[in-house]
């Protein structure tokens, strides 16, 4: 008998220590799967720039459209069509990664080659992908036409949801980019 109730004794005193763990337990997890989530909208947003800085190069100096600020015609900058010369340097953008279009679908972001080709998942979880450009002054473009020949700098701004079991976590990663049209 005295052991039950030494027992039932241990078995109130630890249920609050149990319940602080499970509890820890469950913060690390949603903590992980936040970080997961803003880890990979912070490497689509570095990988996404990197490729919109070297749009328009050419090392052996043949002329590059370097951007495409609408590529689907919708009139909407939610996607962006990207060329360079650089793998290798050879005078034209057919190599792999020279002319990439990246885009928006259902809650995925993609990426496919500019000719045509298979697409692959670049961020799944994304909201909103969008594109402001701006001209040599600093003042906003809207005409497709002209971003394409004149914007100096874009806010690049990927909006993506955490995990399911992070909850409603969103994580918006924003910033400008430096371009090389010199038109």
């Amino acid at each position: 008998m005295g052991m039950i109730v030494a027992l039932m004794l241990l078995g109130v005193l630890l249920a609050p220590l149990l319940g602080t763990v499970l509890s820890a337990q469950h913060g690390f997890v949603a903590s992980r799967e936040r970080t997961r989530a803003a880890g990979s909208v912070r490497y689509a947003h570095l990988s996404l720039t990197r490729f919109m800085r070297l749009a328009g190069s050419s090392p052996l100096g043949v002329p590059v459209d370097g951007i495409d600020p609408d590529p689907d015609g919708n009139g909407d900058f939610d996607d962006i069509r990207l060329r360079a010369d650089y793998n290798p340097a050879d005078g034209d953008t057919d190599d792999p990664g020279e002319d990439l279009v990246f885009y928006l679908r259902g809650d995925t972001m993609f990426v496919r080659p500019g000719t045509g080709g298979t697409e692959e998942p670049y961020l799944i979880g994304v909201d909103s992908l969008a594109f402001e450009y701006f001209d040599r002054d600093g003042d906003p473009i809207t005409d497709a036409d002209r971003a394409a020949a004149r914007a100096l700098s874009t806010r690049v701004t990927i909006r993506a949801r955490g995990e399911r079991s992070a909850g409603p976590a969103v994580r918006v990663l924003s910033g400008m980019v430096r371009l090389r049209n010199e038109r």
